[in-house]
Parts: structure tokens; sequence; C-alpha cells
């Protein structure tokens, strides 16, 4: 069954925007990090990578819990919710709500938080399992229980926002964030909330949690001696995604309301759709039907004809499989429009964090409508001939000028689908 935003309803801008990469933590260093198109890929140096096939990944560096708050919140909940509350607190700082106030006020405004997340807090909880087994059950921490379950990020957030409304979190693996955010503008629209912070964190960077993607041959191993090239998304040598760490929420909100006290508009939130595969664990449906449907459908939900579609920012994780699935799926949605469309899939840029992807290259969309620059895709330097024909536009360069209607897709393990369709609000 197709999750879509169907009937026309309240519109919902994207009016702030929290985001933590390994290129950068906040709108602004981002931007400059997509900008500046280096790979952040490097040996993992969080634990020891010799046993596993693939040695790399994305790590965030430079984050420091206490900017975002204090020392007690820092000591009682694990990076996944730090991460959640970090990005929050800078969405509201970017959307105008530096505090609470204004999104909790007893009623007065309706606030919700919606968050997919892939892993939760499972890197807390193998490290804390490690503790187990080496003192018992007395060396565990006791915030355990409360920190690995998914809904524990934006539970924490909610609790540190004292925000009273809907708190949703899902885990549908890749296509978390973008789930989240469509989920949430779909509740805005209907008239449920007045306001949302939507999006994915994700921060999986453990052995385990590694090792269960290395095992299955789902990671980049080719270029350990070279990382910064191997996140290569629809490039010939290809050979799996390199996990990565990350958070991105915006600020959905009702235009109305978004207008009437001045907030700054990035972009407009004007479809969305979600199906699933219904085929296999690990491999896209081979001829891409179900992906395509989330894109047709989630087009049709926006009224966004294809001929309409100016950019497409494709989930394209640099697996095999997966980039080939998606090339006949957007050409299968976009018809002859694929022809002619600038496509670019840009996690050469911050690696894949898994469910937070989806958020963080929405984010990245609203920001390409804003600055009228959408990035090329790094690392491509030779396309097979198959996903040539169907995607001719594949970007090695830059895409410059207006950008009005834009497409982010997000597929993940399990068959999981979900589009996006951004708009210039006008």
């Amino acid at each position: 069954m197709t999750r879509a935003i169907r009937a026309p309803g309240r519109r919902v801008l994207i009016t702030g925007i929290g985001i933590l990469t390994p290129v950068g933590i906040g709108c602004d260093a981002f931007w400059q990090g997509v900008r500046a198109g280096r790979s952040p890929v490097r040996r993992i140096d969080r634990f020891d990578p010799r046993q596993f096939r693939s040695q790399v990944a994305a790590q965030i560096d430079d984050f420091d819990p206490l900017a975002f708050m204090d020392s007690r919140a820092a000591r009682r909940t694990d990076r996944f919710s730090q991460f959640s509350m970090a990005a929050g607190r800078m969405a509201l700082e970017d959307g105008g709500l530096a505090t609470h106030e204004g999104v909790a006020r007893d009623g007065a405004v309706q606030a919700g938080i919606y968050l997919g997340s892939a892993l939760g807090g499972i890197a807390y909880a193998e490290q804390q399992h490690a503790r187990f087994l080496e003192g018992g059950i007395r060396s565990v921490a006791p915030n355990l229980a409360l920190a690995v379950f998914g809904g524990a990020g934006p539970a924490n957030l909610g609790i540190s926002l004292g925000i009273r409304g809907p708190i949703v979190s899902n885990a549908n693996s890749c296509a978390s964030g973008a789930v989240a955010i469509g989920e949430a503008a779909r509740a805005i629209r209907d008239g449920t909330l007045d306001l949302a912070l939507a999006g994915g964190v994700e921060a999986p960077l453990s052995p385990l949690a590694f090792g269960a993607f290395d095992v299955i041959h789902a990671l980049s191993s080719r270029w350990n001696d070279d990382p910064g090239r191997a996140m290569r998304p629809f490039d010939a040598q290809r050979d799996g995604f390199v996990m990565g760490e990350g958070a991105a929420l915006l600020l959905l909100e009702e235009q109305a309301s978004a207008r009437r006290r001045g907030a700054r508009e990035y972009a407009e939130v004007l479809g969305y759709a979600a199906t699933s595969d219904g085929y296999h664990m690990v491999q896209p449906r081979p001829d891409g039907t179900d992906a395509a449907r989330a894109v047709r459908d989630a087009l049709a939900s926006a009224t966004v004809a294809p001929e309409e579609i100016d950019y497409v920012n494709a989930h394209a994780t640099s697996t095999p499989l997966g980039d080939a699935a998606e090339a006949l799926a957007l050409a299968t949605a976009l018809g002859g429009r694929a022809a002619h469309i600038d496509v670019s899939a840009t996690k050469a840029l911050y690696g894949h964090p898994l469910g937070a992807s989806g958020a963080i290259e929405a984010a990245l969309c609203a920001l390409a409508i804003r600055h009228a620059w959408a990035p090329p895709t790094v690392n491509l330097l030779a396309v097979e001939a198959p996903i040539e024909e169907l995607l001719p536009r594949l970007a090695r360069g830059p895409r410059r000028g207006p950008l009005r209607r834009v497409l982010s897709t997000s597929f993940g393990f399990g068959g999981l689908n979900a589009a996006l369709v951004l708009g210039d609000g006008n």
C-alpha cells in the first residue's frame, strides 16, 4: 500500500535546519563542506578495523555535546540521543525559535517530533554489553534501558524542549529520515500539527554494527588504501557503501504561521510517498517497479509533472545492485524527462549514515533551492552504459541556476522506498 500526501491542504515550509555531518556541524558549515566537494572518508579510528574487509568510514570528529546541552544531560544520554538533541536545537535556533518558547505553550502551538533511525542506540548497547561481559551487570550503565530503543532520541529531545505533542519514531532502514519528514508534513498539512521537528539521526560506528554490514559485503573494501575514493555512486568501480554517522532535523511549519512571524523559508514540502518492494531483505527489486511507484506517487501528491522537476538528488549508495535498480526506477518514473534532468548522488560528501541519509539529503535539497546550486556526484569517473543510457545527465559538475522543483529519493534494506518533492514556495 502506498503512503502519500494526497489531498491538498495547508502548505508546509522548511524554516529551519539542524544538521551534523562529517563535513560540517550546523547549516552554514555543512553547506560550505558540500560546496568544497571533498570526501571526508578515512580509515576508522573509533576501533581497530583490521578484522574487517572494509576499514573506512565517515566519522564526525568534532562533536561536543556540551555545546548543545549541560553536562548532566550529556552524562545521561548516548551519542544517538545527543545527536538528536543537538540537531533539534540547531533547527529551532536556525528557524528563529531559539528556545522552546512558542513551541510548547500548553497547546497554544501544536508541535511534534518525527524522527527516523535505522539502528538507534545500538552502538551504546554494544559498548555496555562489553562492560557486562567483563564486569557483570553491576558494571552496566543504569541508563542503558532508556538509551537503546529508537524512540530514545526524539523522547530526550522532546523532554528537553517540553514538547507535548506527538513524538513518532520509525526504523524504516535507510528510508527512515525521508519517511519522518513526509509523515510530519502530512500531519501539518492535515491540521493535526502547526509545526514539527522531523528528520533522521544515526550513530552506528561500533565494531559489531559495522561488522554486520561488512559480513554481508554491503561495505566498500576496494579502496581501503585510498579512502576518499571509496564512496562512488553510479561509478563503474563502485563496490559498496561507506558507513557514516550524522543527523538532520528540519523545522517544518505551516505556511501562514511561518509568514506571520517572518520566518526564513528554505523550501516547501510539496509531496511524499512510500512503498515497499515485497521482494528481498538485501536486494532491491531488479526492475525498480516499486521504487518507481514511490517517485510517481510523490509527484502525484505534489501535483508536479516529471517535466517540472529541475534536479534529482538520488539515494545511490555506491552498491552495484542498488544504483542500477535506482537508475531504472528513475527512468521508469520520469519517462522521457529523465534524459533532461540533472541527477547527482551526494553520499561521497558525507558517507552513508543509514536512517539519517534521507533527512540530510532533504536538507541539502532545501539549501540547493535556496542557493540555486546543486552539487555534482563526487568520484564519478566512468558510468556503465546501461546506467548512462537511463540517466544521461548524471552530474559530474555542479548544477547552477534556479531550482523550482526538486526530487529526493531514499531506499532501504527490506525494499523500503520513499520519495520527497520539494519546491521553492512559489
